[in-house]
């Protein structure tokens, strides 16, 4: 009877190992399908393939924004004609169509659409063409501090620089009385 004791006792031993490493190949597979998964989307992030669900524009697409710049509550002339895959042709209409990653999905924004015009653009200030900058806190003429602001079809956003227009987007931007 010990015998058939001492059996059972390694077929125990026999199923409980088994089981353990069944465990640990499974862990182990999992282990490989995450790290895969993560480095198939680093790879979609850096090389700019990912279109952001079909949001942003991609090498080869064509699309316009109208635009507005208003400072202190007059508007300001269009931007002159620039280059680039973000452009401006000086007719009120933001221009993407960008030849290169570096120029489409999240890159092709306010900030880089206003660079190409030789101004700048951040969260905190603008720089129009004539080199008169607008920083938050700065007076209008009614001696209000004003602020940056930007409008898409009516609707306030804070990311400014960074918004990625869409299609038939309407966008103010510029510096008013906060």
């Amino acid at each position: 009877m010990a015998i058939g004791n001492q059996d059972r006792r390694e077929r125990r031993r026999g199923q409980r190992r088994a089981q353990r490493l069944t465990t640990r190949m499974w862990l182990i597979m999992g282990g490989f399908v995450l790290a895969l998964v993560v480095i198939l989307g680093l790879l979609i992030a850096v090389t700019g393939d990912g279109d952001g669900g079909g949001l942003y524009t991609n090498v080869g697409d064509h699309i316009h924004a109208e635009y507005s710049v208003i400072v202190c509550g007059e508007a300001e002339p269009t931007f002159p004609v620039s280059s680039g895959g973000v452009h401006s042709h000086g007719d009120g209409s933001i221009h993407i169509h960008p030849s290169s990653p570096s120029e489409a999905g999240l890159n092709a924004n306010i900030a880089r659409f206003v660079a190409s015009t030789g101004s700048r653009i951040t969260d905190e200030y603008i720089e129009l063409p004539s080199g008169v900058q607008y920083t938050n806190g700065d007076l209008c003429p009614d001696d209000q501090p004003g602020q940056m602001f930007l409008r898409v079809n009516g609707i306030t956003t804070q990311e400014i620089a960074s918004y990625v227009p869409r299609d038939g987007d309407v966008i103010e931007m510029g510096f008013e009385v906060q």
